[in-house]
């Protein structure tokens, strides 16, 4: 009946993990994500029924796995939405659920075949108004605030922030308004959403939940509404340790599944029980502090990334390189910012623990990432994923401090005093650059090579000719763009350039030379694409075996194999990354 704790983590190799790809690294197992959508699947019949919360891990490490088994997304805004197609979901398996909802984008989403939560009485009315007389496929569900109390088997201290499914909380129209609020709403209503909370402990919540829906939805269908579906939302808690007691994944299905009702068809929207044990975290001993007879071991990672753990004293199971879990004692584990409160695991034994040993925390997957920061300039891990087939790679590289947003986006005109000198042209032809201006004319480059290693992936082969010794910043633009339209177009299906494609966005980082006039070889990967108006986007990236040199491309172009019918938002379109 109760949930036990993962045990794919005794299969890791800590050391040999952070000799490869370095620490902090998240680690996400692919097989554990498999395992628990399939176990969802007996309840909702279908891997699209499920629909996971983008805000409880938006990395795109994750969102990938679930776009490739067919899971759905819950998203409360456009950003979250984008994310989604971007992993590859399909639009008809978004929904979008939020207590402050925006109409237009409620319209566009609904237009296009997605589902859209409706949250608030008077948002039902405003999007009355701006769907008249409009045709949509998408389906309009409604999220419910039941009356009576969501209770928790256990009390602990912050349950005041998980309890979303209590009659005092902001979201969702009260139970008892809506049968009388649909009396004038002509909108059709195809379902229903409630959502118990977050970490819930007590099963009969969730009875009680399904209880109340199966009952409304039978009146619902009395007054005209084409009830067909109720998403049970999520709120399934998971142990982090051995005296954690919550129902099993197997458990739940069973006892839920008896409640159903034959007329209507299940959805799930799951957060900590889909992706929280599917994800570890391998750190590693700064430093070891002793203070007034406590030992401090202090880590590569804290607050930063584990505010979660910290902040809401969710402390969860930390193991030796060995793989044996840290036993009880006296000292402590804690993060390395300059905050009192950032401990990540009290009264543990930390005497075998030494400066450079590795360590892995367990069942990080759940709103960890996503409530990430960048305290004391910290910056994010890199992203490792785990195969079906044991194979461990590097999914997403960590942070560059030149990706800080502050660094690429501030104003560095801070002279108050305004200096109008103008530079002489005598002065301008001994400061310029000679190959800039000139030189860099006559870089030219043949693709040697080119091959399409899977879905969206390419690796090219480039000699180069240069005036200079290195593969300038301006010359790998031209190089890796025109590798993108190449990738984008062939990855379409079109054998001709007929169409423009130009860049939206370019990022490059050239930290490391790359010698020219030789041979050179590098990667294109691409996201899965988002349609504007006739046009595709997509995000394309490359990199190179010098992971130091790589760079991303939003690129834009005419795509005729799309009409009318794949197009979403004000007459068929949402502004998609502006």
């Amino acid at each position: 009946m109760n949930a036990s704790l993962v045990d794919w983590i005794n299969d890791l190799n800590f050391n040999q993990l952070a000799d490869s790809f370095g620490t902090p690294s998240w680690i996400v197992h692919e097989g554990q994500i498999i395992e628990n959508v399939s176990k969802f699947e007996n309840f909702t019949g279908s891997s699209n029924r499920i629909y996971f919360p983008v805000k409880t891990n938006p990395s795109l490490s994750v969102l990938q796995i679930f776009a490739k088994l067919g899971v759905g997304a819950d998203c409360a805004t456009k950003t979250e939405v984008d994310l989604a197609l971007l992993a590859g979901m399909n639009i008809c398996n978004i929904s979008y659920n939020c207590p402050v909802q925006d109409i237009y984008l409620c319209k566009s989403l609904l237009i296009a075949g997605a589902i859209v939560v409706m949250d608030d009485l008077d948002a039902m009315n405003a999007l009355q108004i701006e769907m008249k007389e409009i045709d949509f496929t998408g389906k309009i569900f409604l999220r419910i605030n039941l009356s009576g109390t969501i209770q928790y088997s256990k009390k602990i201290d912050n349950q005041e922030l998980m309890a979303h499914g209590n009659s005092s909380s902001k979201f969702g129209i009260p139970i008892e308004d809506v049968e009388k609020a649909l009396v004038s709403f002509n909108l059709p209503v195809s379902g229903l959403h409630v959502h118990v909370g977050t970490q819930m402990d007590n099963m009969g919540s969730f009875e009680y939940a399904i209880t109340e829906m199966n009952a409304l939805a039978e009146r619902i269908l009395h007054l005209g509404h084409s009830i067909s579906m109720i998403n049970m939302g999520g709120g399934l808690g998971i142990p982090f340790h051995k005296e954690d007691e919550f129902p099993s994944l197997d458990y739940w299905v069973t006892q839920m599944s008896k409640l159903k009702n034959n007329r209507f068809v299940y959805s799930v929207e799951p957060g900590h029980a889909l992706i929280g044990n599917a994800v570890a975290l391998l750190i590693k001993v700064l430093t070891i502090k002793n203070s007034r007879d406590k030992k401090w071991a202090i880590v590569d990672v804290g607050t930063d990334q584990l505010a979660k753990v910290t902040l809401l004293k969710w402390p969860h199971r930390i193991f030796y390189a060995s793989g044996k879990e840290l036993l009880e004692g006296s000292g402590a584990v804690a993060g390395p910012l300059c905050f009192a409160g950032d401990t990540l695991l009290e009264n543990r034994s930390i005497d075998h623990l030494k400066v450079g040993d590795h360590l892995l925390i367990s069942e990080v997957g759940a709103y960890t990432y996503s409530l990430s920061n960048r305290f004391n300039g910290r910056l994010a891990p890199k992203w490792l994923v785990i195969n079906v087939n044991g194979q461990i790679t590097q999914s997403i590289a960590k942070e560059n401090h030149t990706d800080n947003f502050h660094l690429t986006n501030f104003d560095w005109d801070v002279d108050s005093i305004k200096n109008n000198t103008i530079i002489t042209s005598k002065e301008l032809s001994k400061l310029s650059s000679i190959y800039l201006s000139e030189e860099c004319n006559f870089d030219s480059y043949i693709f040697e090579k080119v091959v399409k290693l899977s879905t969206n992936k390419y690796e090219f082969q480039v000699i180069t000719t240069s005036k200079v010794d290195f593969v300038s910043m301006p010359f790998a633009t031209r190089i890796f763009g025109d590798a993108a339209i190449i990738s984008v177009l062939h990855n379409d299906g079109l054998d001709e350039k007929k169409v423009p494609v130009w860049g939206k966005k370019l990022v490059i980082d050239c930290f490391r030379k790359i010698n020219s006039n030789e041979l050179f070889k590098f990667y294109i990967t691409m996201s899965a694409p988002l349609q504007k108006e006739s046009d595709t986007i997509r995000i394309v990236s490359f990199t190179s075996d010098c992971k130091s040199f790589s760079g991303s491309l939003f690129v834009q172009y005419k795509n005729e194999q799309f009409s009318e019918k794949d197009l979403i938002g004000d007459t068929g379109i949402i502004e998609l990354l502006n």
